[in-house]
């Protein structure tokens, strides 16, 4: 089984965190219970007031990009306005062995909310840093049933012994963006609403081509990893704990990415995967709505418009794999009610409103009216195809294993080794997978 690679830092964090049960004591015991009645009441804006002390939260972004700005504007006045004695501190992560998760516990520094990806929960739970979300939930009569379906699904999926251990303030989207300019230069016709992945590759193969000096490139696609997550395929056997690299999807969704390698001009040296779109010589870029808003943001020389992330075709309904951000309370924490009330504030009608508004991220809610607002006061989609990207849902992850991270690297090593080396898919997968076994073997 699975165990903890830095002994060292699991010992420190459990010991932190049998010293706050200590401390709490007996005395707040009749706190708890008196904590455990559930407001009545569905909507979150009639949450209670935190009638607690004056209080400082370390908070760690761990990787969802929050700037001191932003952190400041959507996070930090939103709780101060509602929760005067509440006072948020941001950490950011600048190098993992510095100052992430493991080296702050080791260091006795132990925040009491991290904001991280759904994809990075394992870590949490592995290390046993995560509180079970449940009896928040209860008591402040959360509806999971605002959020976006396949969020909820994730939820579940990545919670152990039936826990939710993180709430969503946020959610990224699926989306193409396409150079009109270049497919106007090539007389192409632009992409519907929503296409397949066959006809994004045919796309492809007739805007990759050489005019003067300058190389185009049809496209930038998106990594093997999110391919085949939207696919379904899941990269690891839970049965048998090994890496599952070789079976039928694997080898269908490498199909596609051996298409697109074998189009003469697509592969510029050494660089197999092209994602540069703003320079103007890639004419459509498979990615998240996220880097699509930062991209056009810094206004990118030339007229561009949006449609859905493409779709398989035995899959219509599916984008992009499900992706948010998460608030993650600690175990250990000694203002856990005060992390509670952030989180209720987070997801809030108002916050995830402003949030969505303002392009921050997509709101987490499925309410999709206020989705259609995404990025209203910025107005850099007026005028522009936004409603499409919206007509597919984001596909539900295909497993939800603690391995996942490890064998991922393995998984683009597939495509780098079939577009540099020349190998043929079966090979390819064969030794990546092989690696991968290796590599887990080496972690348990």
């Amino acid at each position: 089984m699975f165990s903890i690679r830095n002994n060292f830092v699991s010992s420190v964090f459990v010991a932190s965190l049998i010293s706050v049960s200590i401390l709490s004591g007996c005395g707040n015991n009749q706190k708890n219970e008196a904590n455990e009645q559930v407001q009545k009441g569905s909507d979150v804006k009639n949450i209670n007031e935190y009638n607690g002390p004056p209080v400082e939260l370390l908070f760690l972004d761990a990787n969802t990009g929050i700037t001191e700005e932003k952190f400041e504007e959507y996070f930090v006045k939103p709780v101060k306005a509602k929760h005067p004695a509440i006072s948020l501190k941001l950490l950011k992560v600048t190098s993992p062995a510095k100052d992430g998760i493991e080296a702050l516990i080791a260091a006795g520094t132990i925040p009491d909310l991290v904001a991280d990806s759904n994809t990075g929960l394992n870590k949490y739970l592995d290390m046993e840093y995560a509180e079970d979300l449940n009896p928040m939930i209860k008591k402040f009569n959360v509806d999971l049933n605002r959020f976006e379906p396949a969020i909820v699904e994730t939820l579940r999926g990545l919670g152990r012994n039936k826990g939710i251990y993180g709430l969503p303030f946020g959610m990224n989207y699926g989306s193409l963006l396409y150079n009109k300019d270049l497919f106007d230069k090539f007389g192409v016709s632009y992409p519907e609403d929503v296409i397949t992945w066959d006809k994004f590759i045919e796309l492809t193969n007739k805007l990759t081509r050489k005019d003067g000096e300058v190389q185009y490139i049809g496209s930038a696609p998106p990594t093997p990893v999110n391919w085949l997550r939207q696919y379904g395929a899941s990269n690891f056997d839970e049965k048998d704990e090994k890496a599952a690299l070789t079976d039928d999807k694997h080898k269908y969704v490498f199909s596609l990415q051996e298409q697109l390698l074998k189009i003469p001009g697509f592969i510029n040296g050494t660089n197999w995967r092209p994602t540069n779109m703003a320079g103007g010589t890639i004419a459509m870029q498979a990615g998240w709505i996220m880097g699509t808003t930062n991209l056009v943001s810094a206004n990118p020389p030339f007229d561009w418009d949006l449609s859905a992330y493409p779709v398989f075709k035995e899959k219509p309904n599916y984008g992009n794999s499900v992706d948010f951000p998460m608030l993650i309370v600690s175990k250990a924490s000694k203002h856990k009610e005060a992390a509670y009330q952030v989180i209720m504030t987070m997801i809030s009608d108002e916050v995830q409103e402003r949030l969505n508004k303002n392009g921050q991220m997509i709101t987490a809610l499925k309410d999709q009216k206020m989705k259609m607002t995404y990025a209203q006061d910025s107005q850099i989609y007026n005028g522009k195809n936004l409603q499409a990207i919206f007509k597919v849902s984001p596909a539900p992850l295909p497993d939800y294993s603690r391995w996942k991270s490890a064998t991922d690297t393995y998984i683009n090593a597939v495509a780098q080794e079939m577009a540099l080396q020349k190998k043929d898919i079966n090979t390819a997968l064969r030794e990546q997978e092989e690696r991968a076994n290796k590599a887990m073997q080496e972690l348990k």
